[in-house]
């Protein structure tokens, strides 16, 4: 039983000497003498335009002859929707940072511009969309741009997700 007692005993001794030789925060740079690392005071990095985005594409999708005809969907009308995307990210990214340096006010006007953004997305792809729901569905053959489209539409909804939690409305 003593030797029980003794194991334990040093055990927690090794256990507090490791404690207080490991962290290197800035609590033991004082202690020990060595100087203390300045804290990142640098202003944020300015906004970074968003980059031109390239038309998304896909595959097309074999399956059943469709009910009816898939609306127009053009190559254009996909950049331009990724385009939108993009600078509605780049939005609420300066949103998010707006609102990390104290500036709500700031910030809930980025996420409202940046919601503004996805609206107009979503207007542009409405009928698409919905037939490619409906296709998607159905099991029917889908051109290679509506394939792209779910892709897109897939980062939009986190998007506006983000947006929506960030205080756009």
């Amino acid at each position: 039983m003593p030797m029980v007692v003794g194991g334990l005993a040093l055990l927690v001794v090794v256990v507090v000497v490791v404690m207080m030789n490991s962290g290197g925060g800035a609590s033991n740079a004082a202690d020990s003498g060595s100087p203390a690392k300045p804290a990142n005071t640098a202003p944020a990095a300015p906004a970074v335009a968003p980059k031109p985005a390239a038309a998304p594409t896909g595959t097309a999708k074999a399956g059943k002859t469709p009910e009816r005809p898939a609306p127009a969907l053009t190559a254009d009308t996909l950049a331009r929707a990724s385009q939108l995307l993009e600078e509605a990210k780049a939005l609420c990214n300066e949103g998010i940072q707006l609102r990390s340096n104290g500036d709500n006010q700031g910030a809930r006007t980025k996420q409202t511009s940046a919601k503004d953004k996805i609206d107009v997305i979503k207007q542009m792809i409405d009928a698409p969309l919905r037939w490619q729901e409906e296709a998607d569905l159905g099991g029917w053959a889908m051109p290679a741009e509506y394939d792209a489209l779910a892709k897109l539409y897939g980062q939009l909804s986190t998007v506006e997700n983000r947006v929506r939690k960030g205080g756009g409305t």
